[in-house]
This record gives C-alpha cells, structure tokens and sequence, in this order.
C-alpha cells in the first residue's frame, strides 16, 4: 500500500510538472481522471505534444541565367548583315508545276544576292540582286545567269520569314521560265549555313 502510495504520488508531482502541457489535469476541474492519469505515464515516458520542428536553414539557390541559343532551323543572320554570311534554302519557284531547287543568299549589308541552282546544264545557276530595306527584307533590282556580266532588270521583293525559317522570292512579273515552268514566287525553307553551299559562282 506504501509503494501504492509513493508511486501515485510520483506519478502525480509528474503531472503537475507538466500540467502546463496538459499532461495531468487537463480540463483544469482540480481532480484528476484515469484517463488523464493515463495522460501523464505517456507524458513520462515520452512527450504530450510533439516538439516544435525548428526549420533548417536551407540557401536560396542562386538563379543561373538562360542562355540564348539559336534555332538551328532557321539562318542564324538577316540581310542587314555584312560578314559575307551564308544561308541555304531548298523551295518552289511554281505551285502548279517545276522541281524544288536550292538557293543560296549572301549580304554586305547593303546589297543582298540569290543564288538558284537551276538543275539545268546551261544556264546551272540564276542570280538575283536585292537592294536591301531592312533585317529581313529587300527590293529586287537585276536577275542574271552570267553571275552579272550581263544582268536583266526587274522588280519586286525578297523576305526572310518565320525567324529566318524562310525565303520568299516574288517578282512583280515572272522574269523567265525554268523547265518550261514560269518563275512566278519562290519559297524555300532553311537547310544550313554554310562557306561554302556547293553552289557555283556567288555573285560579287
């Protein structure tokens, strides 16, 4: 009966430490319940409440910056360019009729050149002079199939579209046919870059 009584007592100075807790008498009515007594041997044994986690320090991650990278599906200068870049295209000159052909352009910046394989043995390329306006954007002045030794006047307007992804060729009037097809507007989409496209004679 004595070790009864020193063990409830111990049990309750253990409450009352923690009554703050609620571990003891926990409706505050001044006595003190099994299940509150049960309260209070979970309290000895372990926590009432668990523990306030304490947040980790953790470092803000330092935002990189997002390198610019360029399509690779589209020319990677614009007219207004004069490094003597080149751009290849591949396109049609006619809906109605006519093979693609591949195309080649150049700029000093001011002047911009078309250069058309034609898939012909004579005349194998068709030059095209541009006077340029703007970054994407030039009026023709001249066609010639001699890499200008001789030229043929003409008008109308070159663009480059769709981020670079496109050339547009489109006389006021078809300046001459191509195996028996009109060239009425060439469109060509983006093959590469290069010093080189293979083809022959860019114009000067």
């Amino acid at each position: 009966m004595v070790k009864l009584t020193l063990g409830l007592m111990l049990l309750l100075s253990t409450a009352t430490g923690v009554a703050a807790q609620c571990c003891g008498d926990c409706n505050g009515d001044g006595v003190v319940t099994i299940n509150e007594l049960i309260t209070a041997v979970n309290a000895a044994l372990g926590s009432c409440a668990a523990p306030t986690p304490t947040p980790e320090h953790t470092s803000t991650p330092t935002k990189r910056p997002t390198a610019t990278v360029t399509p690779a599906n589209r020319c990677p200068f614009t007219f207004a360019s004069n490094r003597g870049d080149l751009c290849t295209f591949n396109g049609t000159y006619n809906r109605g009729c006519g093979a693609a052909l591949d195309s080649l352009i150049s700029s000093n910046g001011s002047t911009l050149i078309v250069t058309i394989a034609t898939m012909l043995d004579s005349p194998q390329f068709v030059y095209f002079s541009a006077t340029v306006t703007s970054p994407t954007s030039a009026n023709l002045t001249a066609w010639s199939t001699d890499n200008f030794q001789s030229a043929n006047q003409t008008a109308g307007q070159v663009q480059l579209l769709q981020s670079g992804a496109q050339l547009v060729i489109f006389p006021n009037d078809p300046p001459f046919m191509i195996l028996g097809c009109n060239f009425v507007q060439y469109t060509g989409t983006y093959t590469g870059s290069t010093a080189s496209a293979g083809l022959a004679g860019t114009a000067h």
